[in-house]
């Protein structure tokens, strides 16, 4: 990740959050393409929770972002 405006304390920092958010991308791509083997309820319920967790994870990147933007100003 480069933010040459970031100063170098909070670089480590920011890094892990993008890390973090990108594997949970990953995982709910993973759950997403398990969903046509599901049936049912199972199906709808994973359904749902992918849904959730996609809103959460762009809540938190969109949170990530501001922060940043803060910081570099």
């Amino acid at each position: 990740m480069s933010s040459p405006g970031l100063p170098p304390w909070a670089r480590p920092v920011a890094a892990v959050g993008v890390r973090e958010t990108r594997h949970r991308l990953a995982s709910l791509r993973t759950q997403e393409q398990e969903l046509p083997q599901l049936r049912g309820f199972r199906r709808e319920v994973a359904a749902r929770t992918c849904v959730r967790l996609r809103r959460e994870t762009r809540l938190q990147l969109q949170a990530m972002r501001q922060l940043l933007h803060a910081l570099c100003d």
